[in-house]
Order: structure tokens, then C-alpha cells, then sequence
């Protein structure tokens, strides 16, 4: 590990240390913060527990571009964004599992046909020493809120060019390809994480773990580890969050270090609340042999509004640098989503995505339609 990431990882513990549950004292927050519902079950038992279910997502997406060559060849097709098979509950009242498969074709799967696409399994040892929870295994690293939030109850169906590239992708040179869904990012490791409540509507919540750089594999292509962390204030109807990550690229047996920021601002909860506003500000750089570092950043800026308690629409801008010394290169999206609610989770969602560059060699227009049905039984 370099020593960004120690530097970082024990000035989180300290913080880990100093905001014990025992020193806050206060009613628990009813706001369930995302590490929170990802890392731990809802109920500990002490018996042994299981939930198996399926989460399926059907899609159906259309490209229309119009840029210069060779970005002018038009697609459509139908395509299982996620098709995710998981069990998950409690071994004892103080440790947790989950184990998830994906069969669908995405960022976060082997592209070969046949078979599990993807294997992810995970233990949660609950309240260590009464002050933090621990994950070993496949864990989803928090960085941003956008690309963060369930995968069944995200308000958009498409990702924005810097959401994908500075969270998903390893690399700022990677080009997304638009329309494409991004899942969230697993990586093999360590992560402690706890909320710490304040009142019955405000706490903290912190995250530092250690992991594989790469992030779909469960082996490490480099010699230094991954670290990522994240704090997460919340009060009423505000939530500021701040999340780093650092670590490196193996290139020709050389290690370059990689370096990601993001701030999120949101008001309202988008799951709950009539109405929300969302912002987000990304930022970070790759190092480079025998050149300088590529810098990039981006935001983006989204609002929903419920107009009954059936129907929702969203509306989203972002703007994204790859490369903050190269001239007339950034990327604008626009996108336009309308999400129907059924019964038991279940959703159909419609979304247009404006893409294009300053130098007009892009200019994609993305239609996506896409089914999510979750379902989840207990078992035990």
C-alpha cells in the first residue's frame, strides 16, 4: 500500500475511534445510510437465516449517432442489464453473509458466454468491540452516492461519462461506451464501517477499507493495495458525503498511482420524498511514465419529482474533462428519465440521454427502456 492510502487509512481508524457508538448517546437516526444497508442485515438473529431471490433487468436500448467516423454507427438491442441470484442473512446475532451471482453482460462480468458471469461472496462481523462493523470479502466500495445507490431503486437507468469513468472504469483514459449500465463496484478486501447517530434525524457515517486493485477479479494485478473511504453527514433533509480513493495501475511492471475525490450534495430522500435535488463534483489523476499526470473532472447536477405516487420523472446534467490540459475535449449529457411504480418493487423505466463533445465528433442520442423485478423470499 502506498503511503497516500496508510496515511489515509489511519487517520480514518483515528476517526472511527474518537466517534464511537458509545459516545453518542442519542436516539438512533431513522435514515439508513447506504454502507449501512449494503454491509449489514436489517435484523441480527441469533439463529442461522436465509433470503434467496432474483433480481432480473430487461432492457432495451437504441444509439443513435451522429458524430464524425467512426462514431456514427447506430445500435439497437435487447439485453439484461442485471440478473443478479443472491442469498443473504445471519450465521449468528454478530456475523452476517451474502452471496451474489450475476449473469447478465456488464461492467462488472466476464464478457465470455456461459455460466455465472460473476461470484460474490461476503461476511459482516457486526458491532467488533462495540465500536464498528467489519466486511471480508466482495465488497461494494462507496465512493459517490450516483453510482452507489441500489441497483433496484437508482432513479436513472443510464450513467453519466464521468460517473463511469472516474468510479467505474480503472483508468481516465477508458471511453464508456453511452447507454451502456454500469454496475456497482466489487472488490475483493477489508472495509470497517459504521453509523454513528447523533439524534433520531442526523448521524455520520464513515467507511476505510483496503482492497484489490482491480476490481472484477478477485486477484490483484499490482503490488500495492486499494484504499478507499468515505464520510457521510446527514441532518434532516440535507446529506453532504465525501469519498477517496486511492491506489495504482500496473503498467509494463511499473505501478502508477491513481487518485479519485468526489463531494455529494443532496436534499430530500430520492426513495421517500415528493421531490429531491442531487450534485455531484468529481475529480482525480493518473500518473503516466515519462509524462505528466492525467487530470480530469467532472459534475453533474440531477432533480425528480413524484407526480403521484406511481409515476416520477428525473432530469440530470452533467459535464466531464478527461483531461484538464487538453483543450476543447469536454463532454455534456442531458438526460431525461420517467419511472413507473407497480407493485412489489416492481418498476418500468424510460430514459433519453443527450451526449456530445466540444468538438462535435460525438453527438449521441441514447434511448433505453428497461423492466427491474426483484424478488426475494425468507427461507429461513
Amino acid at each position: 500500500m502506498n503511503k497516500f492510502a496508510c496515511s489515509a487509512l489511519v487517520m480514518a481508524m483515528a476517526a472511527a475511534g474518537i466517534m464511537s457508538p458509545s459516545a453518542a448517546s442519542a436516539a438512533q437516526d431513522k435514515y439508513t445510510s447506504f454502507p449501512m444497508a449494503y454491509g449489514r442485515e436489517s435484523a441480527a438473529s441469533e439463529d442461522l437465516t436465509m433470503i434467496m431471490g432474483l433480481e432480473m433487468q430487461p432492457a432495451f436500448t437504441h444509439l443513435d449517432r451522429n458524430g464524425a467516423a467512426p462514431n456514427d454507427v447506430d445500435k439497437s438491442e435487447f439485453s439484461f442489464q442485471r440478473l443478479r441470484w443472491f442469498m443473504r442473512g445471519s450465521v449468528t446475532e454478530d456475523v452476517d453473509y451474502l452471496f451474489v451471482t450475476e449473469w447478465a453482460r456488464n461492467a462488472a462480468t466476464n464478457s465470455s458466454d456461459g455460466g455465472a458471469r460473476a461470484f460474490r461472496a461476503r461476511a459482516t462481523f457486526r458491532d467488533v468491540a462495540d465500536t464498528t462493523n467489519v466486511a471480508v470479502g466482495s465488497i461494494i466500495v462507496p465512493f459517490g452516492h450516483a453510482f452507489y445507490v441500489p441497483a433496484g431503486t437508482a432513479p436513472w437507468v443510464n450513467y453519466t461519462r464521468m460517473t463511469s469513468t472516474l468510479y467505474g472504469c480503472g483508468s481516465i483514459g477508458c471511453t464508456p461506451d453511452q447507454g451502456e449500465v454500469i454496475t456497482n463496484i466489487w472488490k475483493t478486501g477489508v472495509m470497517v464501517f459504521d453509523q454513528i447517530s447523533f439524534s433520531e434525524d442526523s448521524s455520520l457515517t464513515y467507511t476505510a477499507g483496503v482492497y484489490n486493485s482491480s476490481g472484477t477479479r478477485f486477484q490483484d494485478d499490482g503490488t500495492q493495495k486499494d484504499f478507499n473511504g468515505s464520510l457521510e453527514y446527514h441532518n434532516g433533509n440535507v446529506f453532504a458525503h465525501y469519498g477517496l480513493r486511492l491506489g495504482s495501475q500496473q503498467v509494463v511492471g511499473d505501478e502508477m498511482d491513481r487518485e479519485r475525490h468526489a463531494i455529494v450534495l443532496r436534499y430530500n430522500n430520492y426513495l421517500t420524498a415528493p421531490w429531491w435535488l442531487w450534485g455531484e463534483y468529481m475529480w482525480g489523476k493518473d500518473e503516466v511514465a515519462g509524462a505528466d499526470d492525467v487530470k480530469a473532472e467532472g459534475f453533474e447536477l440531477s432533480a425528480g419529482y413524484k407526480f403521484t405516487p406511481k409515476w416520477e420523472g428525473v432530469i440530470r446534467y452533467s459535464e466531464f474533462d478527461p483531461n484538464k490540459d487538453v483543450n476543447n475535449n469536454k463532454f455534456q449529457e442531458i438526460s431525461l428519465g420517467l419511472t413507473y411504480r407497480m407493485q412489489r418493487g416492481i418498476r418500468w423505466q424510460f430514459q433519453v440521454d443527450f451526449n456530445e463533445n466540444e468538438s462535435k465528433t460525438i453527438e449521441d442520442t441514447v434511448y433505453t427502456a428497461r423492466l427491474t423485478v426483484p424478488l426475494a423470499k425468507k427461507l429461513m
